[in-house]
């Protein structure tokens, strides 16, 4: 299947890209079946989000969601874990965005949108429209919404890169039957090339800048984050040290911390082993863990924390390599 790109929640916006089934060579074998992808994102405590509907590119085409987008699905979403069954949110496909549906409004819809809940399971219904040349009549997945969390200490809201130690430390972030899992995303706010850290101008440099801009620049994340990478102290709160790589730009920046559930977190991990992080032979290399029955993508959900920071330059002018 060909490699499909997703746009996922950072810093308080749809601003990096996942890469959807992001494998070698062996899994794009001529013959694959194409599939409906399905991406919605939960927030703890936002509104219901918006659902993006399409299909898979065929192998040796690029994948565009504008040109892959799927219209006239019908597309429903609801909590299914409280005591009283709450009632199914339909969703009507935006007449300026095609493929993208959203909750019926307030007009529809009594009370307004309803609003993700913190550990509250949901689950997503997407019936494609029929005669559309791809074998499936629905597509179904549930996610389980992590706890919200809160910022009690930051190193400060001013540090030099590479020379001060950037941490934070969070109330824990509840989920069922594990402990938390973090990734950490930090976005410029003036993303020009004179801001540029040493590390991050080199890398600039040597890119095709066709291919590589400053605005994708400027918005980076850690790896994920488990409970063998932040040190718990008193009450459970979470010290978290945060690398410097994360920060691309010198000046303002907003650091956003994700507590993920467990869709987004098996997204993301298998992800990384297939973009080298592991120690996979290329014929071993597992396949990205998407949990959605009846095609692909991602039903994910997250909470999700922020501070600015003002990253300054280092007393030499450089920072030198690690």
């Amino acid at each position: 299947m060909k490699h499909a790109r997703f746009a996922f929640p950072a810093a308080g916006a749809i601003a990096a890209a996942l890469l959807l089934a992001a494998g070698c060579d062996a899994y794009e074998a001529a013959g694959v079946e194409q599939q409906y992808v399905v991406e919605a994102y939960l927030r703890a405590g936002d509104t219901l989000p918006p659902v993006r509907l399409s299909r898979t590119a065929p192998v040796g085409e690029t994948y565009d969601f504008d040109a892959r987008a799927v219209s006239g699905a019908a597309v429903r979403m609801r909590r299914v874990d409280a005591e009283e069954e709450e009632r199914i949110v339909r969703y009507a496909e935006d007449p300026e965005q095609p493929g993208v549906y959203r909750p019926r409004g307030p007009q529809n819809l009594a009370g307004g949108v309803p609003t993700v809940q913190p550990l509250g399971r949901y689950r997503l219904a997407v019936e494609p429209p029929a005669g559309d040349g791809i074998d499936t009549d629905t597509l179904t997945a549930e996610t389980v919404v992590p706890d919200t969390f809160r910022i009690t200490e930051t190193s400060g809201d001013t540090l030099t890169w590479r020379e001060d130690s950037l941490a934070v430390t969070v109330t824990r972030s509840q989920y069922p039957g594990r402990s938390a899992r973090f990734v950490v995303s930090t976005t410029a706010r003036e993303a020009t090339r004179e801001n540029l850290t040493p590390l991050a101008a080199r890398a600039f440099d040597r890119a095709d800048t066709s291919r590589v801009s400053l605005e994708e620049l400027s918005v980076t994340e850690s790896p994920v984050i488990n409970e063998g990478n932040y040190e718990v102290g008193p009450g459970g709160r979470l010290t978290i040290d945060v690398p410097w790589l994360v920060a691309n730009f010198y000046g303002p920046n907003v650091i956003a911390l994700r507590a993920l559930g467990q869709n987004y977190y098996d997204f993301l991990r298998s992800q990384q082993v297939q973009q080298g992080g592991s120690a996979f032979s290329p014929g071993a290399i597992p396949n990205v863990i998407e949990r959605i029955d009846g095609g692909t993508g991602l039903f994910g959900s997250y909470a999700v924390v922020r501070y600015e920071l003002e990253v300054e330059r280092p007393s030499g002018g450089g920072g030198g390599l690690p």
